[in-house]
């Protein structure tokens, strides 16, 4: 993956303007992956049914309280497992494979509905294919002194012992 690669060389930049040049192209990597992102959760979600579009999609207030068939609960699943790239910025790689174990254990819980079971199955598989492409032992760049921690980020730094 593009941004690892260029995270690496960011760690092996030795003059100021390889340093600039490296994190310039650190920035614009993101933009262009969370376009990449929406783009394919669109094509991901299109073969929702019209009862899932308007709950999930357009978050009208409708629920959906009957029992979901596998097919529905896959086409759930495989839309909400776009990897996250932009999970990459701020997560190493056990962080995201921690996050996808946590996300595994609510879709395990019994206090969730048939659809709630099929998204964080979606969000694990998910940080999982981006585990396996950025690597283990993944590291993100260092954030600037002062940046805001992400919530994934809060949530990764609370369950790690």
């Amino acid at each position: 993956m593009r941004y690892a690669e260029t995270a690496g060389e960011l760690l092996l930049a030795v003059t100021d303007d390889e340093q600039r040049r490296t994190k310039m192209r650190l920035s614009y990597i993101p933009e262009s992956g969370l376009v990449e992102y929406k783009r394919e959760y669109e094509r991901r979600v299109r073969p929702y049914p019209d009862e899932f579009h308007k709950a999930l999609i357009e978050k009208d207030g409708s629920i959906i309280s009957r029992s979901i068939r596998r097919d529905e609960s896959e086409i759930v699943r495989y839309s909400c497992a776009v990897p996250a790239f932009i999970s990459i910025d701020n997560l190493s790689g056990p962080e995201m494979q921690g996050l996808a174990d946590m996300y595994e254990g609510w879709a395990a819980s019994d206090r969730t509905d048939c659809v709630n079971v099929a998204r964080p199955h979606g969000w694990s598989d998910g940080l999982r294919s981006l585990v396996e492409v950025v690597g283990i032992d993944y590291v993100p760049p260092e954030a600037p002194p002062g940046a805001p921690v992400s919530l994934m980020k809060f949530m990764a730094l609370k369950m790690s012992p």
